[in-house]
């Protein structure tokens, strides 16, 4: 999955290059010769008593194993892919002072937020299940019901909010694989746990899936990085395995029960907080305490879910978040309650470098939509052989 992204990454740079050269043809821009030529006398490298020099230049390349060609090429080329964004950065990239103090408050600021819970099991009563879909669900995923696992685990933990970036540790171990000898050099808890059944793991570290447990078949092998609303990250490492055996027919009817019981229930859950978002009547009857606008968790809820992020952007005039929100197998509907502003003598000592940092941030903003509707326009076809712009 990671090599996965890494290759999408990639392939997403490269038809954002392709883009960028349409749309330079589109706007005219080129790379004159005299604007290359200022290039190379730039290159302290290309130089001889202070002056661009071609003898100096021809050879650098000699010894870089560089055709001079193909340099000219491939640098006219990175010219005018910089060039292009440049221009359409430019050209719409508009912000005012007021624009930056917005997205100072987003970043700087706090908000309070009021929220409703919905909870599956409020719902169990109202599900029903069949006897037919009881022996349908059971044959096809008899497999699944066993007895519990047993494990020996060692734990690495990592406080979200400290200086050490859970996903940069996850990524060190992946290459490392030694998580004690990483744990004693960075400074980070690792504990041996005696064996353990799926159930009380679970139950311990909130956030672990028996899915991930599964996940794991060979001694050594590491999980996903399991993000817990206690404020601590984890990533567990196998040490031993016991496989549970597999359960009788009547055990395994009644896990199944339980399992399609709970699934149904967490549907109506959802059904009954998208509702209440689609009326506008999420009957917020708990706040939270203010949080930053920038913050990973909410204290007493859990970790925000990636893709729900925009909650902490609730404001006076958009009160409501528009979807449900998943976290601990509960679903939440937010509101606004309060906010608190950044200081504003800290905002008047910062403004001019945040202006320019927002800026930045605006033309980068600005050039990823407008190569993303480019892609909407332009059909592009891939392979393993080429790729083709159209």
């Amino acid at each position: 999955a990671r090599e996965m992204k890494l290759k999408d990454k990639v392939l997403d740079q490269i038809v954002n290059s392709y883009l960028l050269m349409i749309a330079a043809d589109e706007m005219g821009i080129k790379v004159g010769d005299d604007e290359f030529a200022e290039f190379l006398n730039g290159v302290e490298a290309f130089k001889k008593d202070g002056k661009f020099n071609k003898e100096q230049y021809q050879a650098v390349l000699r010894a870089n194993k560089m055709d001079v060609e193909q340099f000219e090429a491939s640098r006219k080329k990175e010219m005018l892919l910089q060039k292009a964004a440049s221009v359409i950065q430019d050209s719409g990239a508009y912000y005012t002072e007021s624009d930056a103090w917005k997205s100072y408050v987003k970043e700087k600021g706090k908000v309070k937020l009021g929220y409703s819970v919905f909870e599956p099991a409020a719902y169990e009563s109202k599900v029903q299940v069949t006897e037919k879909e009881l022996l349908d669900t059971y044959e096809k995923q008899k497999s699944m019901y066993r007895a519990e696992n047993s494990y020996v685990l060692k734990v690495l933990a990592v406080n979200q909010n400290g200086s050490v970036k859970d996903d940069a540790v996850y990524m060190d171990l992946l290459k490392s694989q030694d998580i004690d000898a990483y744990g004693k050099n960075k400074g980070l808890a690792v504990t041996s746990l005696g064996e353990m059944k799926e159930g009380e793991l679970v139950k311990q570290y909130k956030g672990l899936r028996i899915e991930d447990l599964r996940d794991l078949k060979k001694k050594g092998e590491l999980s996903r990085l399991v993000r817990s609303s206690d404020g601590r990250s984890y990533v567990f490492q196998l040490v031993d395995l016991t496989e549970g055996k597999d359960l009788d027919k009547a055990m395994a009817l009644a896990k199944v029960r339980e399992k399609v019981l709970s699934e149904k229930a967490m549907v109506l859950a959802r059904s009954a907080a998208e509702e209440a978002i689609k009326n506008k009547s999420p009957a917020a009857d708990k706040d939270t305490e203010f949080v930053s606008r920038t913050a990973q968790l909410i204290s007493g809820i859990g970790a925000i879910p990636e893709d729900s992020k925009g909650l902490l952007g609730l404001t006076n005039e958009k009160p409501l978040y528009d979807k449900a929100v998943e976290i601990g197998n509960r679903f939440y509907v937010f509101s606004f309650k309060a906010e608190e502003l950044p200081d504003k003598q800290t905002w008047e000592k910062e403004k001019e470098a945040y202006t320019k940092y927002f800026g930045a941030k605006s033309r980068e903003e600005y050039l990823k939509s407008y190569l993303t509707d480019m892609k909407s326009r332009i059909k592009v076809i891939y392979d393993d052989r080429q790729l083709q712009v159209i």
